[in-house]
């Protein structure tokens, strides 16, 4: 299974005409964990493995982050940010935003542009270019 199988689960659960808030919230979970699991499997083919903890989700931001490549950069911060509609779509219901149509729409449209961005990220030779500076990032941060 790959995370794009669960991008276009949410993307069926945003586009459903469902109203419900807890088809919403899902959406959010499942955008994100899409793009989570896409941005992990880039890492790891980069030849920096995430580890199965908890600190995964930070982890593979800051690395993609700190390579000091634009579209590396771009998936690292799409992802917190859906990382932090996630939060909020799982463990804050009293809110209300983050179980709308709207919010999950929009959750749903990141994850699409980050798993499009990824694919750029795999090209050389901007592959090379990221895999280099999350070595240096790595050598910075002693990691």
């Amino acid at each position: 299974m790959k995370g794009q199988e669960f991008i276009r689960l949410a993307s069926k659960l945003a586009a459903m005409g469902s109203r419900d808030e807890a088809s919403c919230r899902s959406a959010v979970s499942r955008a994100y964990y899409g793009a989570f699991h896409a941005a992990r499997d880039l890492l790891a083919d980069l030849g920096f493995p995430v580890p199965f903890s908890p600190s995964a989700h930070v982890f593979i931001q800051r690395r993609l982050i700190g390579a000091g490549q634009a579209d590396a950069h771009a998936v690292g911060s799409m992802l917190a940010d859906l990382h932090r509609a996630r939060l909020r779509a799982d463990y804050d219901l009293n809110d209300v935003p983050a179980g709308t149509i709207q919010f999950a729409q929009s959750c749903v449209e990141t994850a699409h542009s980050l798993d499009a961005i990824v694919v750029v990220c795999r090209q050389p030779p901007i592959f090379a270019e990221i895999q280099a500076g999350i070595a240096a990032y790595e050598r910075k941060i002693g990691g």
